[in-house]
């Protein structure tokens, strides 16, 4: 008979019953927010791009290019308080970038040659640029490669495209080398304009020169910086040539002065009449080069998939990487959240729920993210921009402006996650450990909305042994049986796909059937969704990479069983074995990346190919505990041996089950992400049942107070 771990269908305990509805309706009104102390900011910080460590976080990206339908005012803002840069014009755009090391791949006065090259290099790389500067009396491109913190990075990278060939066929002005932030510099000059003319004029003497922008005494000076090299080594005497070449005040400036090198960029649009301004910004000192849209118009971020988003635009340099941070108004925040994270057609009372948590989760975190409070993943908080915001979310924040949820009178980590799949987790014992009294509590959730209207499917087995699964509208019942009591489903549509898992999705089905075939009914399961979920069958190969990227102790191969060993209050699985030892990935939640992404740890293991047999000398034999080959009886009396990969075996109930030879793995489960805390859609069932905001959030979140901003 087939082992199926812990059960694949232990979830009928989670329903909802009548018991949670009387709860409900016999709970008191929620009281109406009181002001308290609590003080709730006027804008957020909210990190796209960033670098803290491969530990902590990272999103990095070499450029950031920003556009705004009424155009741009640039501010220059650090330690020198806030200096007018310039004005981006309407319908223009502008790139940043670190002036970090780079590989020069080549230098053309051939602009179709340069974007030929820059086109190979795009084919594996973010990082390719073309850069226009005037040098010995002509216009040449420079294509580079890379954003790299050392000459070591760009050398690497020299070395790689040399050998790609990516610039073979075109004359160079120069060979391939790193180009690095080391310059000397001349100026100051009393106008962009002057310095630009002095650039010109040391470029035609043969060098790379650039105007830089340098705040200095609460002013914004314009140099000439000269030079890109990978070291210091060659600055003394790039000096005296500079300066020969009728340079003025030329000097070598210390490794820690703040600038920003302004370059001809014509990377964006590809095109040598359609240049943009990149401003390379000092990898190794502080300053923030701020963009505010002109009018009401949003920016648009083109690196974050050509999002429009309210507020203002920092761009700076952090740990060697360019970051690039969005200062907005608090509640236009929440307006991008609560539309991206809850759908817009869902009841009034979940907006606001969703509002008041997402505006204490992101009050709670501080400043979590060193230079910003949240990121724009779910990680923090989903926030998509303008693009997300809807009438319906928009009303939910602004209902509930300035509310949030405080627990012994300190705005609390109000976790929330999409779906609990019928109960919510126990913050303390099931996720990540810790003491949140208030997250201590599963309690049941309404959240089977995503099934609603959804189809069931039908697990079968073709004629050729081959299992998988089809929807309930393309099969009828064919009114006859197999030989071991399963029904035979009849198709009814022509070219049926057969799916690995019971959803419909743009992937290569299993397999075709046509009209009027039979297929062996094994099981009838409910649609994939956030609700309700069935992964396609995973090989022990996989789950060995997978579980071997978390686990302290790494699992010796190759995997030939793993089992549920452990649940928590809720019945979320706290602890799995592999090959009979409990697998260290850390705290709970890391089990859902440990399995290869799963949707929640509310889930079973199917063991397909774990199973006992019970031999006709009434011995028992486990598989695949104890080796050796499946061998079956015929009719005729021999013992033949199994080679098919799948087995059909009736077992301790009478019930045909799917199996297979060698080990696999089926992974089911309820629900989509940790479950602490709200559930999303527990929140719109609570909603469309009649229960206000006030009640929802107490709800999930125990013992806590709805407090009003102390304005």
């Amino acid at each position: 008979m087939t082992n199926k771990s812990n059960g694949k269908r232990f979830y009928s305990r989670l329903l909802l019953t009548a018991a949670l509805l009387t709860g409900l309706a016999s709970s008191s009104f929620a009281p109406v927010p009181a002001a308290a102390a609590v003080r709730v900011p006027d804008t957020i910080r909210a990190a796209f791009f960033i670098n803290l460590g491969a530990s902590k976080y990272q999103s990095i990206t070499p450029t950031a290019t920003l556009f705004s339908p009424g155009g741009m005012n640039l501010a220059w803002r650090g330690s020198q308080g806030g200096l007018p840069v310039d004005v981006v014009p309407a319908g223009q755009g502008v790139r940043f970038a670190m002036d970090g090391y780079r590989a020069l791949v080549l230098e053309t006065p051939d602009f179709n040659a340069a974007l030929t090259a820059l086109k190979k290099i795009q084919a594996s790389s973010n990082a390719g640029s073309i850069t226009q500067l005037v040098k010995s009396g002509k216009i040449v491109y420079q294509v580079t490669e890379g954003a790299y913190s050392s000459a070591a990075g760009a050398s690497a990278a020299v070395t790689k495209w040399t050998s790609a060939g990516v610039a073979s066929g075109v004359q160079s002005l120069l060979s391939p080398r790193v180009l690095g932030p080391w310059a000397v510099e001349s100026g100051p000059y009393f106008s962009a304009t002057e310095a630009q003319s002095a650039a010109d004029r040391i470029g035609n003497a043969g060098f790379d020169a650039f105007v830089a922008l340098k705040p200095k005494d609460n002013a914004m000076q314009y140099v000439v910086r000269i030079g890109q090299e990978k070291d210091n080594s060659t600055l003394g005497a790039l000096q005296q040539s500079v300066a020969a070449a009728g340079g003025a005040n030329v000097r070598i400036p210390d490794a820690g002065e703040t600038y920003a090198t302004i370059r001809t960029d014509l990377t964006y649009n590809g095109s040598a009449n359609q240049p943009m301004t990149l401003y390379a910004m000092s990898s190794g000192a502080s300053g923030i080069l701020r963009a505010d849209p002109v009018g009401t118009s949003g920016i648009q971020l083109i690196e974050r998939s050509k999002r429009t988003y309210r507020g203002s635009m920092e761009i700076s340099v952090l740990n060697q990487s360019l970051a690039v941070v969005n200062e907005v108004g608090f509640e236009e925040y929440l307006y991008s959240v609560v539309g991206a994270e809850v759908g817009p057609s869902w009841p009034i009372e979940a907006q606001k729920a969703q509002a008041v948590a997402a505006r204490s989760y992101a009050l709670s975190s501080g400043t979590g993210f060193q230079i910003a409070q949240v990121v724009d993943t779910t990680l923090s908080q989903s926030y998509y921009g303008i693009g997300s915001e809807n009438d319906n979310s928009t009303a939910g924040v602004n209902a509930t402006a300035g509310e949030v949820l405080t627990y012994g009178g300190k705005v609390i980590n109000a976790v929330f996650s999409a779906n609990a799949g019928g109960i919510t987790a126990d913050g303390t014992s099931e996720i990540w450990g810790g003491d949140s009294s208030y997250l201590a509590a599963a309690v049941l959730s309404p959240d089977e909305g995503p099934q609603k209207g959804k189809l069931d499917w039908h697990y079968i087995a073709l004629s050729n042994g081959q299992t998988g699964y089809i929807r309930s509208d393309l099969v009828a019942d064919s009114g006859q049986v197999h030989m071991s009591g399963a029904r035979l489903l009849k198709i009814v549509g022509e070219g049926v796909a057969v799916r690995a898992k019971p959803q419909a999705t743009t992937e290569e089905p299993l397999a075709r059937v046509g009209t009027g075939s039979l297929v062996v009914e094994l099981e009838q399961v409910p649609e994939y969704t956030d609700y309700s979920w069935i992964e396609a069958p995973k090989t022990p190969d996989q789950l060995l990479t997978a579980l071997n990227k978390r686990a302290k102790t790494p699992i010796n191969g190759p995997l030939l069983t793993l089992e549920v060993s452990k649940r928590g209050p809720s019945g979320r699985v706290t602890e799995v074995k592999a090959n009979g030892v409990a697998v260290n990935v850390g705290v709970g939640d890391n089990l859902r990346g440990a399995l290869g992404g799963i949707k929640s740890t509310l889930f079973s293991i199917e063991e397909t190919g774990r199973f006992t047999i019970l031999g006709e000398d009434g011995k028992k034999r486990e598989v695949p505990a104890q080796s050796g080959s499946l061998q079956i009886i015929g009719g005729d009396g021999k013992a033949k041996r199994l080679t098919d990969e799948n087995l059909f075996m009736m077992d301790g109930n009478g019930q045909l089950r799917a199996a297979t030879s060698e080990p696999g793995f089926v992974l089911s489960g309820k629900g989509n992400g940790h479950g602490v805390g709200m559930s999303q859609w527990g929140a719109r069932g609570l909603a469309e049942q009649g229960y206000d905001y006030q009640y929802i959030l107490q709800y999930y979140y125990k013992n806590v107070s709805i407090e009003k901003d102390a304005e």
